[in-house]
């Protein structure tokens, strides 16, 4: 092991009895009580040096390999050192590198120990996500998968660009009457040339034939499409998800200044649509107010769009990279964006039903 600082961690002070590291990522401070040794230890960890170059330096005849090991395996497990052996491993392409330069040490802080940021963007830049309906949601979604690496989009939509859709939809005026995926996928090519963009005007229908074609190549499949309604259309993915065991995100809806946030379902390991759906109408019916577009005059407002695909591209970083469980899951959540308040809620998996416990 070559022990160095994280990328975005920063040494604020060692002394012979403290060592303070600054991590930008969660915008924490965190001190450790060391001694002299230990506090040499961490000057001359600089990525170059292996742990037993940094244990000759140190000339101290009371510290064995082993300690200097424990003691840089606490810092890596805390994420404020990696290893710095395979430095620049994966290798990505120079324009791709340099656009997610700043994500890369983004990731870092994200990166579990025995990671770097370079495995997650690497994950990323391997995947494959599937984007059911290209409107305020996908549209959003599919510019920030491919904003982030994502290396393949899957994108389907029925629709054509209309100028109703201009208000809340990632199109130009002269997009209006193309197909929403061809512009979506002219788009896309612009913004993030090495994300490969593959379109299909199809219509999501239940027991829709390519949903057995293109599922399966997915890493992950979003739910975008809200007709007949997002209920039922993320009903007839789930199906075809769980066959396949691919996980599946109802991107959620939006009325006014809400957005409801559905929970990530990954098949047979946590709480399945159907349980969620029924979890909703009990509520429901014990008198909440239940946001459906396909039955009252639903407002949209831009930045409750924008929001929620915020929102819920972590979780799909999380996902694809498998750094550490989803956020939304078996749970639902609601953003206001006119008081920017997020409420969570659990939904349990239920023992009994045998898609949650992947029994079906």
């Amino acid at each position: 092991m070559k022990p160095v600082i994280r990328e975005h961690v920063m040494l604020l002070d060692v002394s012979p009895t403290t060592a303070k590291f600054f991590c930008s990522h969660r915008s924490l401070i965190l001190s450790y009580d060391i001694d002299e040794a230990g506090g040499r230890a961490i000057t001359l960890a600089n990525g170059r040096r292996t742990l037993d170059e940094i244990l000759v330096e140190l000339k101290a005849s009371h510290i064995t390999h082993e300690d200097i090991s424990a003691f840089f395996a606490g810092l890596s497990e805390d994420k404020i050192f990696r290893n710095a052996t395979s430095d620049c491993e994966p290798k990505f392409e120079p324009h791709y590198e340099t656009r997610l330069q700043r994500q890369l040490t983004y990731l870092s802080g994200l990166a579990p120990a025995g990671k770097t940021g370079r495995d997650l963007q690497d994950s990323l830049r391997r995947s494959t996500v599937l984007i059911v309906g290209a409107g305020g949601g996908g549209s959003h979604l599919a510019v920030q998968s491919a904003g982030v690496g994502v290396g393949r989009l899957i994108v389907l939509d029925h629709d054509r660009v209309e100028r109703a859709n201009l208000g809340r939809q990632i199109y130009y005026a002269d997009q209006i009457g193309s197909m929403k995926v061809h512009a979506l996928q002219h788009f896309l090519n612009s913004l993030a040339p090495e994300t490969e963009v593959i379109a299909y005007p199809y219509m999501l229908q239940e027991g829709a034939m390519w949903l057995d074609e293109l599922i399966p190549q997915a890493d992950l499949v979003i739910n975008c499409a809200d007709y007949p309604s997002m209920d039922m259309t993320t009903l007839w993915l789930f199906k075809a998800c769980y066959r396949h065991r691919v996980p599946l995100i109802a991107a959620g809806g939006y009325n006014g200044h809400m957005s409801s946030l559905p929970p990530t379902i990954l098949p047979g390991r946590s709480t399945c649509w159907p349980c969620f759906d029924k979890f909703r109408r009990s509520k429901s019916g014990a008198g909440s107010f239940e946001h459906k577009l396909s039955e009252l005059p639903a407002g949209i407002f831009l930045p409750a769009t924008t929001a929620m695909a915020a929102l819920q591209m972590p979780d799909i970083v999380r996902v694809l990279t498998g750094y550490e469980p989803p956020r939304f899951l078996n749970c639902r959540a609601e953003f206001d964006v006119s008081t920017c308040s997020l409420t969570i809620e659990p939904v349990s998996p239920d023992p009994n039903c045998d898609y949650c416990t992947g029994r079906a």
